[in-house]
């Protein structure tokens, strides 16, 4: 995904909707080495070393996307790989996190090969955090209407995956409401002005919206993106 401008798009509500979506999943985070998977523009990494100061790696296939990062974050640990072939030792993360990747990796590359190296690099305690779009109905429509064409992976694909790779699911959640499509995401059209106390509230809107489906057990239908959290089962 090529995206236009990433400092300033990271500027706008866009960089506010970001964070949050990384604040869901760092608690899960095991600290230590962690692996940050189609790091893209860097900000995931960047989050995760800086504020909770773990040994985090951002690694693309994308040789634009990597020198993007290493301007926006040159204190954070950024390099080119291909997941069929990851160049890390066996056992060696703590975590590996794929934020917005897993459905490109898995319908556009050899999967089969990807899941193995993962499996490799991870070690015996390790963490695997899925953290993607949501394939319902409103995302279906907001991608029609925009034109958007993405590859998929739903989340019953993905909890299988993990189950393949050897992890029990420990989380799930489902989130994300209107912030996303009113900030534009990535590429899209921003709707929301800099004006601090509206991203704010509108943050906070969403974030009742987020416990009310929660309650009712409506994710999985009215939110964009969901969180899968697995933990390495032993003798695995």
């Amino acid at each position: 995904m090529k995206i236009s401008n990433p400092e300033k798009r990271l500027q706008l509500f866009w960089g506010k909707v970001d964070e949050k979506q990384i604040k869901s999943f760092s608690p899960y985070i095991k600290k230590g080495k962690v692996l940050d998977v189609g790091c893209g523009n860097g900000s995931t990494t960047n989050y995760i070393t800086r504020k909770l100061e773990c040994d985090c790696i951002g690694i693309d296939e994308d040789a634009e996307s990597i020198l993007i990062a290493k301007k926006l974050f040159p204190t954070c640990a950024f390099q080119i790989a291909n997941c069929e072939k990851l160049p890390f030792d066996n056992n060696y993360f703590n975590t590996i996190i794929l934020r917005d990747t897993l459905h490109h990796l898995y319908q556009e590359a050899d999967f089969e090969k990807i899941k193995i190296e993962l499996s490799r690099v991870a070690n015996k305690n390790s963490r695997i955090i899925f953290y993607d779009p949501n394939i319902n109905f409103i995302l279906k429509t907001l991608r029609f209407f925009s034109s958007h064409k993405d590859a998929v992976c739903s989340f019953e694909t993905a909890t299988e995956i993990l189950k393949s790779l050897g992890y029990k699911m420990v989380y799930q959640e489902f989130n994300t409401v209107f912030s996303l499509p009113l900030s534009g995401g990535y590429v899209g059209i921003n709707f929301v002005p800099q004006i601090r106390f509206l991203q704010r509230f509108i943050l906070w809107s969403e974030s009742v919206c987020e416990m009310i489906i929660k309650i009712f057990r409506l994710g999985r239908y009215l939110c964009l993106r969901y969180m899968i959290v697995g933990e390495k089962i032993e003798n695995h």
